[in-house]
């Protein structure tokens, strides 16, 4: 810790905190990026109000996608480096009462799986 690894807090709801937190990472590069922000949600859609989603899907989702996009354009020019993404079984599967969650975990999926193949050819 220190020499090789650098921990970071950031906010991945705000374009600010990332790109702050970004700024500060030594040689101006990430190696690895570990996504691992995300909140959860148990209730009837009907009770669940719409800013209640919306703030689940800017965790889970565009938060995760706000980060890759903050490291990709560096791994893409270096040709390196690795996009852990931690997601839910609820990414592939839903269950009861847990329907905002499940599609905040199935956009991440979704998202992910696309942006794979697109990255294989810049070994990322």
């Amino acid at each position: 810790l220190g020499r090789t690894l650098s921990v970071r807090r950031l906010d991945v709801c705000s374009d600010t905190s990332v790109a702050e937190c970004l700024g500060t990472v030594p040689g101006g590069h990430v190696d690895v990026l570990v996504n691992n922000a995300g909140v959860g949600h148990v209730g009837p859609v009907e009770g669940t109000s719409l800013e209640e989603m919306k703030r689940i899907f800017e965790t889970n989702f565009f938060g995760a996608v706000r980060m890759i996009k903050g490291v990709l354009p560096e791994m893409k020019r270096r040709q390196k480096g690795h996009i852990v993404v931690v997601s839910s079984v609820m990414g592939l599967q839903g269950i009861i009462f847990n329907d905002v969650y499940a599609a905040s975990k199935f956009a991440v999926e979704g998202f992910c799986e696309s942006l794979a193949v697109q990255l294989l050819r810049f070994n990322v």
